[in-house]
């Protein structure tokens, strides 16, 4: 008997598709898995055809969030948690890295706010 794969067929046309769109506009997209009612099947092939990558980011804050690079550069899963560590959304993102994981400017700012108070501690004990 052969097995429907059809939903999963769709997802990996959409993903070449936003592949295209990443590589020559620079434009990224994420595919919310919950909106495809993939079966056991389906969701198990379309894990072999992605399969794993290299790396593997971690977020932790109240909320964990684990990026899983694919084998498929520029394609990403996402999985986000609630503070209970329940999967409350899984994804696919086409990216050339995940965008919560980048740093924000405001981030930054506080980060260089910290080394002024650092250095400026350190200069008067000089």
């Amino acid at each position: 008997m052969q097995t429907d794969l059809t939903n999963a067929i769709f997802l990996l046309n959409e993903i070449k598709h936003a592949l295209v769109e990443l590589k020559e506009k620079g434009v990224k997209k994420t595919i919310n898995l919950s909106n495809f009612p993939l079966s056991y099947d389906e969701a198990k092939f379309l894990d072999e055809v992605l399969g794993r990558g290299n790396i593997k980011i971690i977020y932790e804050s109240a909320e964990l969030t684990v990026w899983q690079e694919t084998k498929i550069s520029g394609v990403w899963w996402g999985e986000y948690r609630n503070s209970a560590g329940k999967i409350i959304l899984r994804t696919v993102e086409i990216t050339f890295f995940p965008e919560l994981a980048m740093s924000q400017v405001e981030d930054i700012e506080d980060g260089i706010k910290t080394l002024d108070e650092v250095l400026e501690n350190l200069k008067a004990k000089v």
